[in-house]
């Protein structure tokens, strides 16, 4: 009878590097994407029959800090106003973005650019974009085969 050595890869020395590597990498992008998060409100988009409707989570802001506007497929949601802090306060713990922000979005050629809506409510901004006649839902209709 012969005695086999098992293998293990993970006792290998470069075999540890690389995980070691894969770990470090897996954690870098996470903290890069928890900067991200940090850096610009998160947003929902909502499709209906007749428009999109896109939520912005952000509270502490005045509907007037808002710069809403679109050029050609793209809609810009910015704020230029800095971060709102008290003289003598300091925070043991902040998450809420309070600062100057830009998200871009590209609406693309179903959206009808004449007819956007924009709405400012219990910290969300709330931006309607109505759809052209084109994109909307068409009602089934019988084609006659001659």
């Amino acid at each position: 009878m012969t005695l086999v050595r098992f293998y293990n890869p993970l006792a290998s020395r470069r075999m540890g590097f690389d995980v070691e590597r894969l770990l470090d990498s897996l954690m870098k992008s996470s903290n890069e994407l928890t900067q991200a998060q940090l850096s610009y409100p998160a947003v929902n988009i909502y499709e209906e029959p007749e428009r999109f409707r896109l939520e912005v989570a952000a509270p502490g802001y005045r509907k007037d800090d808002f710069n809403v506007s679109i050029d050609n497929d793209l809609l810009k949601i910015s704020v230029n106003k800095e971060n709102n802090t008290v003289e003598g306060e300091t925070y043991t713990r902040c998450e809420f973005l309070t600062g100057p922000f830009e998200r871009t979005f590209v609406v693309g050629k179903a959206i009808d650019t004449s007819k956007i809506d924009a709405r400012y409510e219990n910290g969300i901004l709330t931006i309607y974009l109505s759809k052209r006649e084109e994109a909307k839902p068409q009602k089934p209709k019988t084609i006659k085969v001659d």
